[in-house]
């Protein structure tokens, strides 16, 4: 089993996991969308914010770095995205 810093992982999440569903939206149905929206981003921001979490006490300098490393960027992201 590989073991990936938390860094390492929001790093991904943002550059490739993100950008996937949002395509993946894109290209299928609405219940597709419903489903992401409901059920997969929820569960993806809940443990992105605690991995930010880790991140910023493990690697304090990581969010100059990857955005996602701090959790008040995170919930400032989150936050723009509920009043659309």
């Amino acid at each position: 089993m590989v073991t990936t810093d938390p860094c390492s992982r929001l790093k991904v999440i943002q550059t490739q996991l993100i950008p996937a569903i949002l395509k993946s939206a894109v290209e299928n149905t609405s219940s597709d969308i419903r489903t992401a929206i409901e059920i997969s981003l929820p569960d993806l921001e809940e443990k992105c914010l605690e991995l930010a979490e880790k991140c910023e006490k493990e690697y304090p300098d990581c969010g100059k770095e990857i955005d996602l490393c701090k959790v008040e960027n995170i919930k400032i992201f989150l936050s723009g995205q509920k009043k659309s």
